[in-house]
């Protein structure tokens, strides 16, 4: 072997160990990048809060914006349907009062650090209203998918149960 030989084997291996380094840095980015944006929705029961404010509540903890994928709504153990305002209205009939909605629609964006009641009221009273925290605390159930803008995540947020 010759000095040239020597010197092109030497350097295809060390081109060949950088194309090998920048490609494992490139997937590291890419894993880095999808999860530092991760959203991390939450719903809870929130009772007598903010002046008397009680109902169902979904915040985004996460470290960027969820993008709603589906809703479903349970009343009993029964879906309803999508968490929407004819599914509300179609519930709430037969309630003593209609409480306040929040719609989330499949392709909302739930923006990093917000927080939304998803159904509440404001003036809540123990003896008039215990009715709706029978509602929220036990008969209804919604159940959020979402997933981050790098899509395919496939994740669920849903009260927990009491």
């Amino acid at each position: 072997m010759d000095s040239n030989t020597i010197i092109t084997t030497c350097a295809t291996a060390v081109a060949v160990g950088s194309l090998w380094a920048s490609t494992v840095q490139a997937r590291a980015v890419k894993v880095h990048n999808r999860t530092s944006v991760m959203p991390h929705l939450q719903i809870r029961q929130v009772k007598n809060y903010e002046n008397g404010r009680t109902g169902l509540q979904i915040l985004n903890v996460g470290l960027g914006p969820a993008l709603v994928t589906r809703s479903t709504v349970k009343l009993d153990g029964v879906p309803v349907g999508q968490w929407n305002w004819p599914t509300f209205q179609t519930m709430a009939a037969d309630w003593p009062q209609m409480p306040n909605m929040y719609a989330l629609f499949t392709g909302v964006s739930f923006p990093m650090g917000d927080c939304q009641y998803l159904i509440h009221l404001d003036d809540y009273d123990e003896a008039r209203h215990a009715w709706f925290w029978e509602l929220v605390a036990r008969r209804l159930s919604i159940e959020i998918e979402y997933e981050s803008f790098y899509r395919g995540d496939n994740l669920k947020a849903e009260p927990p149960a009491l």
